[in-house]
C-alpha cells in the first residue's frame, strides 16, 4: 500500500529540486463571477433576485492550468484560440502579469473568447451562463495554432492538454502533437472530454473525473474495483499509458501501464467549490512528474492540491507552501 503522505512529500521535493517549463493547450476560458445576497422572489417569475455586490474575473479552462503551474513556481506557456474582444485583453493582460507570454493565444475572428458566468448568493451558485462557440476551428486558425503549439514544444519539459470541448482539441491537433512528443521524450497528460475519447490514443496519462471515466469506458466507477477495471479499459482502448480516475470524496485511483492499481485516499475537509479542481489536478500532478517524480508520487500531491482548493470559493489554486502545510498536516494527522 502506498504511504500516500510520505510520496506527496517526495513529489514535492522533486518540484523544488528541478525547475521545469510545462506548455498547456486547449480551451481558455474567462471566468466571471458575480457575487451578492439574496432575500426575495422575483414577482415576475418564480426566482430569486440575486442583489450583486461584487464582480470578480479569474482566469480559467486552461488558463487556469497556468495559473497553477505558477503558483508552484513552474514555468509555463499557454497555447490556445480566443476572439478579437474586450474579454481577451483581459486574459492577456493577467497572462502578462504572471509572467507568461500571451502570444500563444491565436485570435479567431469568428468566435468570441469563452466565457462562463456565475452568479454566487450565500456561497451558492444560484445560475451559470456560457458565452462561446463551440465546434471546430476554421483551417486559418487550426494552421495558425497548430504552428505555434509546434514553436512551444522545443523548450518543453511537459505538455498538458486542457479539453473543454470548445473546439482547439481535435484529432488533428492530438495526430500531431503526441508523436512529436514522443520523439522528444515530453510528457503528455490530458484531462479529456468523454465526445472527444478516440483523440487522446497514445498519451502518457489522462485524469477523468468519475463521470467522465463512466462516460467514457461504460462502465461504473462507484468501488475501488470497478474504478479500476473502468480505468483499465480506458487504458487498453486508448493505448494511453495511464488512467487516475478523479473520484471526489472517494479520492483518486491510478491505474499505470505497469505494477498494481493505487487508490489514494481523499483527505477530508470542507467542500465549498469543486471548480476548477480537475486544472489544479493536472497541473500539480504534470509538474512533480516532469520534475522527476513518480507517477504514483505526483499523483498523491495532486490529491492534496485539489483538497485545497475545493475548500476556497471560486476558481482557485494552490501555492507551494499552502502544499507543503498540507503535507505537514497530513503528516501529524492521527
Amino acid at each position: 500500500m502506498t504511504d500516500s503522505v510520505a510520496a506527496a512529500r517526495e513529489a514535492l521535493d522533486a518540484l523544488d529540486r528541478r525547475p521545469v517549463r510545462v506548455v498547456v493547450v486547449g480551451d481558455a476560458v474567462l471566468d466571471r463571477f458575480l457575487y451578492g445576497a439574496v432575500d426575495r422572489i422575483s414577482p415576475e417569475a418564480p426566482v430569486p433576485v440575486v442583489d450583486v455586490e461584487r464582480e470578480v474575473f479569474r482566469l480559467g479552462g486552461a488558463a487556469n492550468v497556468v495559473h497553477n503551474l505558477r503558483a508552484l513556481g513552474a514555468d509555463a506557456g499557454l497555447v490556445g484560440v480566443v476572439g478579437d474582444d474586450a474579454e481577451a485583453g483581459w486574459l492577456r493582460a493577467r497572462l502578462g502579469e504572471l509572467g507568461v507570454d500571451p502570444d500563444g493565444l491565436v485570435v479567431a475572428t469568428d468566435r468570441p473568447t469563452a466565457v462562463k458566468t456565475r452568479v454566487i448568493a450565500q456561497h451558492q451558485q444560484v445560475v451559470r451562463f456560457d458565452r462561446e462557440r463551440r465546434g471546430p476551428l476554421g483551417p486559418g486558425s487550426a494552421r495558425r495554432l497548430a504552428a505555434v503549439l509546434g514553436a512551444a514544444l522545443a523548450a518543453a519539459d511537459a505538455v498538458i492538454v486542457s479539453d473543454y470541448g470548445k473546439g482547439v482539441v481535435d484529432a488533428a491537433l492530438m495526430d500531431g502533437l503526441v508523436p512529436a512528443c514522443r520523439g522528444r521524450k515530453v510528457f503528455v497528460a490530458v484531462d479529456p472530454k468523454p465526445s472527444n475519447r478516440s483523440c487522446y490514443r497514445g498519451a502518457d496519462l489522462i485524469t477523468p473525473n468519475a463521470r467522465e471515466t463512466e462516460a467514457m469506458a461504460g462502465a461504473p466507477v462507484g468501488t475501488d474495483q470497478e474504478a479500476v477495471a473502468a480505468g483499465e479499459a480506458l487504458r487498453d482502448a486508448l493505448s494511453v499509458g495511464s488512467v487516475l480516475v478523479t473520484r471526489g470524496e472517494r479520492g483518486m485511483t491510478l491505474v499505470a501501464g505497469e505494477g498494481p492499481a493505487v487508490h489514494i485516499p481523499a483527505r477530508a475537509r470542507d467542500v465549498y467549490d469543486v471548480t476548477g479542481a480537475g486544472d489544479t489536478t493536472i497541473a500539480v500532478l504534470t509538474a512533480a512528474r516532469a520534475a522527476g517524480a513518480s507517477l504514483a508520487a505526483a499523483a498523491c500531491l495532486a490529491n492534496l492540491a485539489a483538497g485545497i482548493v475545493v475548500g476556497k470559493l471560486g476558481t482557485a489554486v494552490t501555492t507551494r507552501d499552502e502544499l507543503a502545510a498540507a503535507v505537514a498536516a497530513a503528516r501529524a494527522a492521527p
